[in-house]
């Protein structure tokens, strides 16, 4: 006689911190900061420490790091030793009485150094769940949502069987989070692309009895737990590898056109022409992420970054530089109201 699947404790998602905007922001111009808002600018090299756990747990983690990485995308990413945590953008606890959850994307910049902004609430090493839970918090850090709650999917839920599954055991959730997991539609600006991906990482595992449309999920939602093909085309559309000859010469008091259009991004790189301080400042009507790097022999380290998103202010950036040395300058285009409406300078 077969027997029902073990139920699985679910990746339990902190709720997103609001965004606020100027007065008179336009809401098409608001869609378009929140569709990439809280995704890094490519070439950003995230930086993690590990607040507790056992070697065993950590080694699970660091090798779902590798797995996003060996895809083949621009961001990199770097463990550095606990008692640096300050350095640490993403600060990981193992708290079984917690659940397992990540911030999502840039919202980790937001969060007190104090406080962790991943979370495993169970033994990543007991089978082969534990490293797909840590490839999907993983992917919440690097910015992307719950698939199951594009508003591109069609799920239709059966409402009453969603609460008494997850309100039991082994999630015991309320109301407020079941909604808010599962239930709540994220908002198409929100969303890259327009399709729904069953399969991928970021999709739940559910039981029979729970969609009640589409009908060819009836009996269930069964991902496989690793990348999915959808996976990997989209996150190395959003962060291709950042190639060299394509980044563009800043000089110092030369003003440089933005090419990059709404989503995009521009690459820029400065040599240092004296030991000062310089700025880095965007002109025009953009809204943008700016993120300045030293260039290292063998990686690139991340200085500072300005977000202007969403206020009638440009992306500004200063810093002491070294004569002799590069540095790249990553700007992230959220917004452009029209081709070329915009340029940086060094001064």
């Amino acid at each position: 006689m077969a027997t029902a699947p073990l139920k699985k404790q679910l990746c339990k998602q902190p709720v997103s911190i609001q965004r606020t905007f100027e007065p008179g922001v336009s809401p098409h111009r608001i869609g378009f900061i929140l569709a990439s808002g809280l995704k890094w600018v490519n070439g950003t090299q995230i930086t993690y420490t590990f607040l507790e756990g056992a070697e065993a747990q950590k080694k699970v983690v660091r090798k779902a790091f590798e797995t996003w990485k060996a895809v083949g995308i621009g961001l990199t990413f770097k463990e550095v030793a606990e008692n640096n945590g300050d350095e640490a953008m993403v600060r990981i606890g193992f708290d079984h009485r917690d659940g397992s959850w990540s911030y999502v994307g840039r919202d980790i910049l937001t969060i007190p150094r104090s406080q962790r902004t991943m979370n495993f609430g169970w033994d990543l090493t007991a089978n082969s769940y534990g490293m797909t839970t840590a490839i999907h918090e993983i992917g919440h850090t690097i910015g992307f949502q719950h698939e199951h709650q594009s508003p591109f999917s069609g799920i239709e839920w059966n409402k009453r069987a969603v609460y008494a599954e997850f309100s039991g055991p082994p999630n015991n959730w309320p109301k407020e989070q079941i909604d808010s997991n599962i239930l709540d539609k994220l908002p198409a600006n929100k969303m890259q692309g327009s399709a729904w991906d069953p399969t991928s990482i970021m999709e739940y595992e559910f039981g029979p009895g729970l969609v009640a449309k589409p009908t060819a999920f009836v009996k269930g939602i069964y991902p496989p737990g690793v990348l999915s093909a959808m996976d990997i085309k989209g996150v190395k559309s959003f962060y291709p590898v950042v190639a060299a000859k394509n980044r563009m010469e800043l000089k110092l008091e030369e003003s440089v056109v933005i090419k990059a259009a709404s989503g995009e991004q521009d690459d820029f790189v400065f040599t240092a022409p004296c030991t000062k301080k310089y700025t880095f400042q965007t002109t025009g009507s953009l809204d943008t992420v700016m993120v300045v790097s030293e260039i290292g022999d063998t990686e690139n380290y991340y200085m500072s970054g300005d977000d202007d998103s969403g206020f009638d202010k440009n992306s500004r950036v200063t810093l002491p530089l070294v004569k002799g040395r590069s540095y790249l300058v990553h700007l992230r285009v959220l917004y452009a109201a029209e081709a070329k409406s915009g340029s940086i300078r060094v001064r």
